[in-house]
């Protein structure tokens, strides 16, 4: 699989209970890799200024994106159209178990770039935490 250079946006929003809004925009350099069966988008992230970024891959194959985040605030999530996954969020300050169930999802990558669109609901320590959207744009940088 090639790499292609990309530019990464992404525009998540959070909605509590109490209807209040929590969005977040980043915009980072990436790559974006591809062959027949799968795409995969690499970036970095900061999510603690003390701490040096973290990669994060989105991985899209057969109908299901996979989020894995490393570093100090290490989780994955797997989202699918209509299923929950549950697994571990690990911060410097603990573990916590976290639980997604995917409402929407929709993809479109190709050499040119695209777009990953999801949204879902977040439990953590088995409570409601928020429903999310997030929206990745993929874009190739020109030479």
């Amino acid at each position: 699989m090639n790499e292609i250079p990309v530019l990464v946006t992404i525009h998540s929003c959070a909605r509590r209970d109490d209807d209040s809004e929590e969005p977040i925009s980043l915009m980072t350099a990436g790559t974006l890799m591809l062959d027949e069966e799968k795409a995969v988008v690499s970036y970095q992230e900061t999510l603690d200024e003390n701490l040096p970024p973290q990669t994060v891959r989105v991985t899209v194959k057969d109908d299901s994106v996979t989020m894995i985040r490393e570093g100090k605030y290490a989780t994955q999530m797997v989202f699918a159209r209509g299923q929950r996954y549950e697994g571990i969020y690990h911060t410097p300050f603990g573990e916590m178990d976290i639980a997604v169930f995917c409402t929407r999802l929709s993809y479109d990558l190709t050499e040119e770039g695209g777009e990953v669109f999801l949204v879902y609901q977040m439990d953590m320590n088995g409570q409601f935490a928020a429903m999310h959207e997030l929206h990745l744009e993929v874009m190739v940088k020109n030479g």
